[in-house]
């Protein structure tokens, strides 16, 4: 199913698939094309990162310092100063592809895969909103949640969550680059949220103190990490919940020989 439950609803289950900027080792991240084959391959998800254009346009580029896509298109645009009539000329490196509003993958997404949507934008009063409108519109409350290392906007998630009238609930990642070197680093106290922590901080005591407190552990992995079998295996043994991976055909293949022989209830 999309939705992703309470995390605390449904342990044990299966470790839920996600792909890191859609499949971007076959397609150039942050596409459209690399989120459609994120549907194509059967994953549980995609991660994605957004930016609020000078015009009020969220649009997907993981960017830079103000949203500086020059490494990945060819061009030498700042997101939040352009406005989406530039930015729609921009193409890829990689592929020629266009850069996507979210407003379009929300469409073409809907009621098919679960949207990991990461917030790059430190500009949270103005970004929040524009999110939201797009979540309402679209009635995309039950297969997203949002993220973002500007750890602000869980506040704003907060006070949706109790404020809205349509009876919905948004969970939010709280992203870390780097991090402490042990568990007591992290908060555990905000329950049905994640922490999405790279994967070399990952240990079994940790994954136990968030499920203890009703939170989840996301990993992810810098873009050209090999992610082996040894690698999975550990963050499978301490516990993870999603993986955010690089390599989502070869998490899938782990996936099914990990619980092949074990009693797993579903979601």
């Amino acid at each position: 199913m999309l939705k992703r439950k309470a995390f605390d609803e449904f342990k044990p289950h299966k470790v839920f698939i996600e792909a890191h900027r859609g499949v971007n080792r076959e397609i150039f991240e942050n596409t459209k094309e690399s989120i459609l084959l994120s549907m194509k391959y059967g994953l549980d998800s995609f991660e994605t990162d957004c930016w609020l254009s000078k015009d009020n346009v969220l649009v997907l580029v993981h960017g830079g310092y103000i949203g500086d896509y020059s490494g990945f298109y060819n061009s030498d645009y700042m997101v939040v100063n352009s406005s989406w009539d530039e930015l729609s000329k921009a193409r890829t490196k990689r592929g020629n592809y266009p850069l996507p509003r979210l407003e379009d993958i929300m469409k073409l997404t809907k009621n098919k895969i679960f949207m990991n949507l990461e917030i790059k934008d430190w500009r949270v009063d103005q970004v929040f909103p524009k999110v939201i409108e797009l979540i309402e519109k679209y009635d995309y409350f039950d297969q997203i949640a949002i993220s973002s290392s500007y750890h602000e906007y869980y506040q704003k998630i907060v006070e949706f969550n109790q404020n809205n009238t349509y009876g919905k609930k948004i969970s939010f990642g709280f992203v870390y680059g780097g991090g402490g070197s042990n568990s007591s680093y992290y908060p555990y106290n905000f329950g049905n949220n994640s922490l999405n922590l790279i994967w070399t901080k990952i240990n079994k005591n940790l994954c136990n103190l968030a499920h203890a407190n009703g939170m989840a552990i996301a990993v992810w992995f810098f873009m050209g990490v090999n992610e082996t079998e040894q690698i999975l295996k550990h963050l499978f043994d301490s516990g993870i919940d999603i993986l955010c991976t690089n390599e989502p055909l070869n998490a899938k293949k782990f996936r099914y020989k990990y619980y092949k022989h074990r009693k797993i209830r579903k979601r």
